[in-house]
This record gives C-alpha cells, sequence and structure tokens, in this order.
C-alpha cells in the first residue's frame, strides 16, 4: 500500500489553485450562513486576487435559501436592480424556454422571501406565477453566473441567489460590515484542488459482518468538509486488478433501510461480494447525487407528487447528476490500486476513473431488489443510462 503524506500541504500561496479553494470555502459558509457577498460588476482584476472590482459599484449577492425577511430587506435598502438567478434546469421547470445557461430575472419592487423561496425552490408550492410572467430576463449574461449557482451547489444549497447593485459609495458601509468579497474565477481554480489535495487522515482495523479483516482509510479534502471512506476488505494485492467499489454516502438508504431507493442493497451486496475475493469500497460523501441531504429530501417530495428522480432534481435547479468522481481515481492512486474490477452499473463511473488515470479492467454488474416503492426509480436509472441486469 503506497504510503501518503498525513497532512495537508504546506499553507499556500496568495494565487493558485490552494488558496482559490480556501477563497471558495469561505465564500460557500457565508452562503451557508445566511450573509451576503461582495461581487465585482467587471471582471479585468488581477487573477485570484478575490477583489476584481471596479469603481462603478458592486453587486451583492445572497443565496435564497438562507436569506432571511430581515436580510432580504437590507440588500433591497443596499442596493438596486434586484435580480434573482437561477439555473436552466429551474427556469425550465418554472415553464420558460430550455436554455444552455443561467438566467437573472429582473425582480418588481415590493418582492416578499416567500415568493423568492417559492420560485427558487426552496419551499414547495407552484411560486407566484403572476410574479414570474412579470419578471424580465436580464438582457446580458455575466460570466460569473455559472460560478455563483456553483458555489451555492458547493455549500449545498439550492443553486439560486438574489442579487442587488450596489454603488461605489457603498464600499465604506460593505467594508465596515466586513462582507467578503468573492472573485467567480476562484470556482474553477478550486476544482483543480479538490481531488489533487486529497489526503490521509487516519485509520483503523474494523471487522465487519461480512468480513474481519478489514481496515478503514479516512481522506479528506483540504479546503472543504468533505471526507471519504476507503474500506479495504481483506488483502487486495496491488499487482494485480482489485475488486472496487465506488459508493456514495446514502444516509436514508444505507443506515436506515429506505425502501425509496437500492441504495443500501447495493452497498450490502457490494461488502459481501469484496469478501469472498477482497476489495475495495469507496464511501463518497456525495449525498444525493451530489445535492446533499436537504436537497435529496426535496426530491422525495416532488416524487411524491408525480416527478420521476432525475425531473425533481431538475425541478430543484440542478442536473440530472451532480457528482464527481475524482476524489475517487484520487484515493485509488493514494492507496496504490491502479487496475481495478468496478463494481457498477453506471457507465459514468467507468468513464470518469478512465479519463483521471485508472485502468478499469471490466465491469461487474451490481443489482438491489426492486420493490413497489424504488421500482420507478431503478428503471428511471436505467433509461439515464445505467445498465440493466440483461446487459
Amino acid at each position: 500500500m503506497a504510503a501518503l503524506t498525513p497532512s495537508p500541504a504546506d499553507a499556500p500561496s496568495a494565487a493558485g489553485p490552494s488558496a482559490a479553494a480556501i477563497r471558495v470555502d469561505r465564500a460557500g459558509t457565508e452562503l451557508r450562513r445566511g450573509r451576503p457577498l461582495v461581487l465585482a460588476l467587471a471582471f479585468g482584476g488581477a487573477a485570484g486576487s478575490g477583489q476584481g472590482h471596479t469603481d462603478g459599484g458592486r453587486l451583492l449577492v445572497a443565496a435564497v435559501e438562507t436569506l432571511s425577511e430581515k436580510r432580504l430587506q437590507q440588500l433591497l435598502q443596499a442596493g438596486t436592480a434586484p435580480q434573482l438567478l437561477l439555473s436552466a434546469e429551474r427556469l425550465c421547470a418554472l415553464g420558460g424556454p430550455a436554455a444552455a445557461a443561467p438566467c437573472a430575472l429582473a425582480l418588481p419592487a415590493g418582492i416578499t422571501l416567500l415568493q423568492l423561496q417559492q420560485l427558487a425552490a426552496v419551499l414547495p408550492g407552484p411560486g407566484d406565477r403572476n410574479l414570474l410572467r412579470s419578471a424580465r430576463p436580464s438582457t446580458s449574461e455575466s460570466p460569473a453566473w455559472p460560478a455563483l449557482l456553483a458555489l451555492c451547489k458547493r455549500a449545498r444549497l439550492i443553486p439560486a441567489a438574489l442579487m442587488v447593485h450596489a454603488g461605489a459609495d457603498a464600499s465604506a458601509a460593505l467594508a465596515e460590515a466586513q462582507v467578503l468579497h468573492f472573485d467567480p474565477a476562484d470556482i474553477a481554480q478550486a476544482a483543480l484542488r479538490r481531488a489533487a489535495g486529497l489526503y490521509r487522515v487516519s485509520d483503523a482495523r474494523v471487522p465487519l459482518n461480512a468480513e474481519e479483516d478489514c481496515t478503514l482509510v479516512m481522506f479528506r479534502e483540504p479546503e472543504s468538509d468533505a471526507e471519504h471512506v476507503a474500506v479495504i476488505v481483506g488483502q487486495p494485492p496491488a499487482d494485480a486488478p482489485v475488486p472496487v467499489r465506488l459508493h456514495s454516502a446514502c444516509l436514508t438508504g444505507d443506515l436506515l433501510g429506505s425502501l425509496r431507493c437500492d441504495c443500501g442493497p447495493q452497498l450490502q451486496q457490494a461488502v459481501a461480494r469484496l469478501a469472498e475475493t477482497g476489495g475495495v469500497l469507496l464511501y463518497l460523501a456525495q449525498e444525493g447525487r451530489g445535492t446533499g441531504l436537504a436537497n435529496k429530501l426535496r426530491a422525495y417530495r416532488l416524487q411524491d407528487a408525480g416527478l420521476d428522480t432525475l425531473q425533481a432534481d431538475r425541478h430543484l435547479g440542478f442536473r440530472e447528476d451532480e457528482r464527481d468522481y475524482a476524489a475517487a481515481a484520487a484515493m485509488l492512486k493514494a492507496l496504490g490500486y491502479l487496475r481495478i474490477h468496478l463494481l457498477t452499473n453506471n457507465p459514468q463511473k467507468i468513464a470518469a476513473l478512465r479519463q483521471s488515470g485508472i485502468d478499469v479492467v471490466d465491469r461487474q454488474a451490481l443489482h438491489g431488489q426492486m420493490n413497489a416503492h424504488n421500482e420507478r426509480y431503478i428503471r428511471t436509472k436505467q433509461q439515464a443510462g445505467h445498465l440493466g441486469a440483461e446487459d
């Protein structure tokens, strides 16, 4: 097993992916706490400066999900021209035209928190359709918009943001309030750091029912709270292809035995198979296909109302799958397992690992039992490209 550095890399400089990842983590924390960010109206500043502002004013942005009534009124009083930034998926779900990019809707005066949060799918309900019809799409698209929605997603929030323009004379007040600046260019830089900076934190022998000879190894992403676990079952040799299962966390299925999905049975089946041959289970912190537990529960309510799994996620403003397998590839490399037999029904996992330099020798199917509660879920996954029992 390959040795790993037991601690993160040395303190980063002001530029580069590591510093950008720190700034993105701080910005995401601000959004989760319901605090706004300052964004420049023009983006010509030095890369990674975290400032990038001009004398033309500032754009104040806040996540719709964590807005309070008090904060909403403060933002509306601090700026002008309020806009609601929504993803292309959410706009389509609201009955708008199909689009490939986010859109900012100019909001009328007197917008309420309830109206905003229903339009953004934070709260259930159709929202005020008259308000939606009165909202006007912005005439110009900003390169910052996809970055802002990506920041919301990284913070496990609904991808929707309120934006108001504050004049240059607001700089002193914003500085006094210690409102954090956000450079949208940091999002792309931070993405480079997530897998590259993954490091080993701790490990221990943990006997399991299926196999007593097991070791758990925990990995952490350096500038986020994401923690992933590798379960090494038996003593798989690194000089031959190793059976591997990539399993995204599912609290409802794995821990509570939910019948709405097949995650729990797949996890147990994978551990039982690895116990026979030896292998590695990677348990990835990607609940709800990367949307987080809160949004997964929101999607469940929508499924109860008639939508399928993919439609529900798009209704909330997400893509069909928000997961990323770069961390899984980094874990395998760190453990010294570069050639694998992958236990999966998902071709995207195979493609992602191969793209990251892991030699996926072959695929081994892994199917959970279908029941009255998960039948539509399983069939929807197959329609989205997952391989069935006959493939």
